[in-house]
């Protein structure tokens, strides 16, 4: 160091100068965890590490490993070692430390923390760190994946995470299962693409509760084609919701012995249909070959009806035998609207289940109290014009 001119000039070596402008390129998170590795176990650190390396690992479309500087693992763990009860506590990443779309998900023994991390993740992350989720943790945590309020990009985007680079229709009906409470995001064309000849797959669809008419229009035009002999009672009891995607006029082609020969379960399941579709399928149904008038019907042919109850006006819904309203289920009646069942008699009532008792007494005592206020607003109104109108005269 010398000084000349009142000026202070430093010499730099070369080996300094050169490991500057590395330092200088480099992440500034990577090289401040360097420094205090450096200072806390010296120079020789990296040689005892074992693995230890702070570029995160990715594996891209191609199935190769690419190293990123710039990922980071979310964690509520950074800087904090309170413990309670001698367990540590679980916190959220903090949402200024979380950058979107540079986070990928660490699996810890720590299942809270990981959740609360994977959680972090998709409420502060974009949809790329959605995609480098573990599609095995995903379908683990469908349930509660669903449950959260965030944009439907993100909840899509996990299908894409279970699916990996495989076409769809390989993706395996145990991977569907687990999937359940998502799948409902997705669109009708891609449920269209999966293996509709793996009967599993068929009755799965057909059975799941969230689907819309489009969907299953989409799914049941697909099905159609792979399956020319659809119209036999074998298929027609796997499709269930299915059948309110297919057009009426390829229904009414369908013999009357075959709906003797649906299963019980089939018009339970039909939530996609619309109120004329109920009705065509009542209309076939209630004939003299099927099931007859309402007041010929049994408990069993009751609970094989469904659905199709909804439709029934209240002269023929009072019709029914005393003795078969113990085919009625919970969801069913749930469906059923009021001015329905405002019409069932004190002997009807006596054979429905505990639950439909108490479910049937709610809807009644709502539909009550909605009239009481509708009058008592109706009259509010009208006092005062009539009030004016005897003012006026």
């Amino acid at each position: 160091m010398t000084n000349t001119r009142n000026e202070t000039n430093i010499t730099v070596s070369s080996e300094d100068r050169a490991k500057f402008n590395r330092n200088k390129s480099k992440d500034s998170i990577e090289l401040f965890e360097k420094t205090i590795m450096d200072l806390l176990y010296g120079e020789t650190w990296k040689e005892k590490a074992e693995g230890y390396s702070f570029q995160k690992k990715e594996v891209g479309s191609d199935g190769q490993v690419h190293h990123d500087a710039l990922l980071q693992y979310p964690s509520g763990q950074v800087r904090r070692a309170e413990l309670f009860f001698n367990r540590s506590a679980v916190h959220l990443p903090p949402s200024h430390f979380t950058r979107a779309g540079q986070n990928i998900l660490k699996i810890t023994n720590d299942y809270m923390q990981t959740a609360v991390n994977a959680f972090a993740i998709f409420v502060y992350g974009n949809v790329n760190d959605i995609y480098r989720l573990p599609p095995d943790y995903v379908l683990r945590s469908a349930r509660t994946i669903a449950m959260l309020q965030i944009p439907l990009e993100k909840l899509v985007a996990t299908w894409y995470v279970v699916k990996q680079d495989r076409p769809t229709s390989t993706i395996s009906y145990r991977d569907l299962e687990l999937y359940r409470p998502l799948f409902k995001h997705l669109s009708g064309r891609e449920m269209a693409k999966l293996n509709l000849s793996d009967e599993r797959i068929v009755y799965y669809i057909g059975t799941h509760l969230d689907l819309n008419r489009h969907q299953v229009g989409v799914i049941a035009n697909r099905y159609i084609e792979l399956n020319p002999n659809w119209t036999k009672p074998k298929y027609l009891n796997l499709m269930n919701n299915l059948l309110c995607g297919i057009a009426l006029p390829l229904m009414r082609g369908i013999q009357e012995t075959t709906y003797l020969q649906l299963s019980s379960q089939v018009f339970s399941h039909i939530r996609a249909c619309d109120p004329l579709q109920k009705r065509f399928y009542l209309g076939k149904m209630t004939r003299s070959q099927v099931y007859g008038k309402s007041y010929s019907w049994g408990a069993r042919d009751v609970s094989h009806l469904g659905l199709l109850l909804m439709e029934l006006d209240g002269t023929d819904f009072s019709a029914i035998k005393p003795k078969a309203m113990s085919g009625f289920t919970p969801h069913v009646l749930q469906e059923m609207p009021v001015s329905t069942l405002k019409h069932i008699t004190k002997a009807q009532t006596r054979y429905l289940s505990h639950k439909c008792q108490i479910l049937l007494a709610k809807k009644l005592k709502m539909y009550e109290e909605d009239q009481l206020f509708t009058f008592s607003s109706a009259s509010f109104i009208a006092i005062p014009l009539y009030i004016n109108l005897i003012l006026i005269l």
